[in-house]
């Protein structure tokens, strides 16, 4: 079966459970909402403003998180035993696939599968390949989670889509929720290409700023409208600016992913300067932070998605990631790189 047919179905089935209503009443209006650079308020044109804001402070974190550069705290999962022939469990899965052997139409039946089961990961009999979100993951070599924040903004999306799908590579996409609903094809179409769909808060708003209750209901309610939207429901966020205190840490049951290469494309919007801030700078395990707001962040994107696999590295989804490193990600933990 193609590709393109795995994606058609997964699609059909999205579609059909897509329900675009959301009852999110006072959100947006609530204390300490603050609206990322270009993203669209009701009834307005995309403003441009300041950037999202400083970096976590890494000292401020509580135990249990990890710091930039260092590998993230958490049990190490193995995953099942390699003769199994069995799925490597992820979260709340349990899949197991039966038999499997590495037949090209059993490798895209297990594709197929695993667009339908994007938080399991499936083992083949080469014991260095697996099946996740569609394609196929050499876990002998280096993988790197590539993020975008801030949207989703459907002509900037469409391009990092594109460029993705052409090399065989995966994304995060971590949204703002009250901008999913006008642009819901494009959301479907994440789930559908095997992108990590993400948590980003519903309004922007900088948590640490606001009380847990306002906390609470802006997680959830993006949450939900992903959820209603492409069917599948985050089980990641990232903090709007990676503010953060000991009230966001106490409330959010949610693994916090921040970065650890920070290519400041919201306040240069220079094409080349972001290339310079990744090529010849990541390292297996890392995670680079981007903008799916920015032209110049598409285009450079359009350069780096190539030079990367060219150079031997796998770009993978932030859970991917963490699973194929053998890390739990805990709720309420903080992560810089895995």
């Amino acid at each position: 079966m193609s590709i393109m047919n795995i994606k058609k179905k997964f699609v059909g089935a999205a579609i059909a459970a897509a329900i675009l209503a959301i009852s999110c009443s006072g959100t947006a209006a609530a204390a300490g909402v603050i609206y990322a650079p270009g993203v669209n308020v009701p009834g307005q044109t995309d403003p441009v403003g300041p950037g999202p804001g400083s970096s976590a402070d890494s000292n401020s974190d509580s135990s249990g998180t990890n710091t930039p550069g260092g590998s993230a705290v958490g049990q190490d999962t193995a995953g099942s035993d390699a003769n199994t022939g069995d799925s490597i469990q992820s979260g709340e899965q349990t899949t197991t696939p039966g038999d499997q052997t590495s037949s090209a139409d059993d490798i895209e039946a297990l594709k197929l599968q695993s667009l339908k089961e994007q938080y399991s990961i499936f083992k083949t009999n080469d014991p260095n390949i697996v099946v996740s979100r569609g394609r196929t993951i050499d876990i002998s070599k280096a993988m790197i989670a590539l993020t975008y924040d801030d949207g989703p903004r459907t002509d900037v999306g469409a391009r990092l889509m594109n460029v993705f799908e052409q090399y065989g590579q995966r994304t995060t996409f971590f949204m703002v929720g009250n901008r999913v609903p006008s642009r819901a094809d494009e959301v479907r179409r994440m789930a559908a290409d095997g992108h990590e769909v993400a948590n980003h808060t519903y309004d922007h708003v900088y948590l640490n700023k606001v009380g847990a209750e306002t906390i609470h209901n802006q997680v959830n309610a993006c949450n939900d409208i992903i959820e209603q939207t492409c069917g599948i429901r985050p089980r990641i966020m990232r903090l709007p600016g990676g503010n953060k205190n000991s009230t966001v840490l106490a409330n959010i049951n949610m693994p916090i992913i921040l970065w650890n290469i920070d290519t400041r494309d919201w306040s240069h919007r220079n094409t080349q300067t972001t290339i310079d801030s990744i090529i010849g700078k990541v390292k297996d395990g890392d995670i680079v932070l981007m903008h799916e707001l920015y032209e110049p962040t598409a285009a450079a994107s359009e350069y780096v998605v190539p030079q990367l696999v060219s150079q031997g590295f796998q770009l993978v989804t932030v859970s991917e990631l963490a699973e194929l490193k053998g890390k739990t990600l805990a709720g309420g933990g903080v992560y810089y790189s895995l």
